[in-house]
């Protein structure tokens, strides 16, 4: 009484696909990229509003990252080259030139702090063992007058 039927018995016959040559193929996986890119730009550029936005409090942020105060092109005059917009905007086209002065300024920087380190770790680490000599003795000096007393108690007795 029952029939065997396959698996694609009962489901609806499609016309075959029509097939796209190997350039069009890659025209078409070109242009689906571009859109993806095109999207994910979209939403890196809105990120960074909404973070721009969620961070306005922290208003000295504007020194720190160039450009975080906003651009401001074509509102008044230009008043010099070296407002936090332009700058930010160079940066943002040439980002080369802020790495470029990252390593340059972080060398001198660098050494800075490494010069100020060492006599500051040496003087402290002589003070540290003067210190623990200095607990030390007092160890030996107390133990030394425990032990005088003790003796001395035990002379008397």
């Amino acid at each position: 009484m029952s029939h065997s039927y396959s698996n694609t018995a009962y489901r609806n016959k499609r016309q075959p696909a029509r097939d796209l040559s190997a350039p069009h193929l890659r025209a078409l996986r070109k242009e689906l990229l571009l859109v993806r890119a095109d999207v994910e730009r979209m939403e890196l550029a809105e990120a960074t509003l909404e973070l721009r936005e969620a961070v306005t409090h922290f208003s000295w942020l504007k020194f720190i990252v160039p450009g975080f105060g906003g651009l401001r092109m074509g509102s008044g005059s230009k008043a010099s080259f070296l407002n936090a917009g332009t700058i930010g905007a160079l940066l943002k086209q040439y980002p080369v030139i802020s790495s470029l002065v990252s390593l340059v300024l972080a060398k001198p920087l660098r050494a800075t702090v490494a010069a100020g380190a060492k006599p500051a770790l040496k003087w402290g680490s002589l003070a540290f063992a003067a210190w623990e000599a200095y607990r030390v003795w007092q160890q030996i000096k107390g133990e030394s007058r425990a032990s005088g007393a003790s003796r001395a108690s035990r002379d008397e007795g």
